[in-house]
């Protein structure tokens, strides 16, 4: 019998030899997972055969057939063994195909899937912007916010009514003058309709009323009078707008110039450039050092701020620079309260803004790895299991909502 290794015939040996596949991700393993032939049993099967094949041949040599006869033979049998191993080869390259396939409709699922998730997401996104926008404003945005979601119009704080109250007493301060104020005014007995008392510099306090009837009630008040305490308009805030990417180049003179006269000039014709630039006053600006632009906070009467915020943009030389209204409360980082920054802090002690304990300050905290806790919040008894100036901290809100309605946001509208 031949050799089977030197035969002819012997066609198992380029089964082995099938078509390089593409590496696929371990994680899909589809040729572990795929149901197909294995290129050891197809090896088996083709050695099978060529053996066969062979022993056809070599009966075929043996026999009383003539030259003719056995050409014949052995021509088939090599034209059978051919066609065997051309049959495995092509197996072997639609299984890996087929591996291929299954592989890249795994990964489509997996995309089709993650598009889902994320359909699924932006819808709940868009059901809860909806939602948020159902609400009353002062429970979800700002005064920023709402400027930037409702650009068309200008939007005003509370309509609430106030008044100041201040002891004749300079050394008095805020807590003697609210006590007393407390003592001598019975809203029952007056039908007032108290919105809030908050405490003021110089010894004062700010009442807000539903009304200005309830307002013109105290005013008239002789408890307050004869108790020596004065009762004032209070004082309100200039409005005060950013200006954002202004070139740093430029000299403020030349900002406050462009101002007027590519934005200001032809809507306000009553306005002259002097009375503009006497009513401005740069607060101050922001932004990185060394930055080609910068941002500009100017404090302006509330008709300038109407026709610029009313505007979106300010142009100024070359630039068009977006404006927005400018109501960032200071937070103080040595006692955490807003209303004042560090250096004018009364408090003896350091506050934590990060667990909200006293005795130490932020960056020396010991409990970082723990949750963090509102410093604000917890000194005012409300929940606290955020970051102390977190974005939807109520504190903050409360602080921002005081500020918007301590500005005059109505003079000349």
């Amino acid at each position: 019998m031949a050799n089977i290794e030197n035969s002819p015939f012997n066609r198992s040996s380029k089964t082995c030899r099938s078509p390089p596949s593409t590496p696929q991700p371990a994680e899909h393993a589809a040729e572990e997972t795929l149901e197909a032939l294995s290129t050891s049993d197809i090896k088996g099967w083709m050695v099978t055969i060529e053996k066969a094949l062979n022993d056809v041949c070599q009966i075929a040599a043996e026999g009383k057939l003539n030259s003719e006869q056995k050409l014949n033979i052995n021509t088939l049998a090599r034209r059978v063994g051919n066609g065997v191993s051309q049959m495995a080869i092509h197996y072997q390259t639609l299984k890996q195909r087929a591996c291929q396939i299954k592989t890249s409709l795994e990964a489509l699922r997996e995309k089709e899937d993650l598009a889902a998730c994320l359909n699924d997401f932006k819808k709940s996104i868009k059901e809860s912007i909806q939602e948020n926008c159902s609400k009353p404003v002062a429970q979800n945005m700002s005064f920023a916010d709402i400027l930037k979601t409702n650009k068309s119009s200008v939007l005003r704080p509370s309509n609430l009514k106030s008044i100041a109250i201040y002891p004749n007493d300079a050394l008095k301060s805020s807590d003697e003058t609210k006590t007393l104020v407390q003592k001598i005014i019975n809203p029952e007995q007056m039908k007032l309709h108290v919105r809030g008392m908050r405490k003021t510099r110089n010894g004062g306090v700010i009442i807000s009323t539903e009304s200005n009837e309830d307002i013109e009630k105290l005013r008239r008040s002789s408890q307050l009078t004869s108790s020596g305490l004065k009762v004032e308009e209070p004082h309100k805030r200039r409005p005060r707008i950013i200006v954002v990417g202004v070139p740093a180049a430029l000299r403020d003179q030349e900002v406050f110039d462009s101002i007027y006269e590519q934005n200001l000039a032809d809507k306000m014709p009553n306005m002259s450039r002097e009375s503009f630039l006497s009513c401005i006053k740069l607060s101050h600006k922001s932004g990185k050092k060394d930055a080609p632009t910068c941002n500009f906070i100017i404090e302006v009467p509330a008709n300038v701020r109407k026709a610029l915020i009313n505007q979106e943009r300010i142009y100024i030389n070359w630039t068009s620079c977006p404006v927005r209204d400018f109501t960032l409360v200071t937070r103080c980082f040595k006692c955490q309260q807003y209303g004042h920054a560090a250096k004018t802090c009364r408090e003896v002690t350091c506050t934590c803004g990060h667990c909200g304990e006293q005795g130490h300050e932020t960056k020396d905290c010991t409990k970082k790895d723990k949750p963090p806790k509102c410093a604000t919040c917890s000194r005012f008894k409300k929940p606290s299991s955020h970051k102390t100036g977190d974005l939807e901290c109520p504190a903050k809100k409360t602080a921002e909502t005081r500020y918007i309605n301590s500005i005059d946001y109505n003079e000349g509208a």
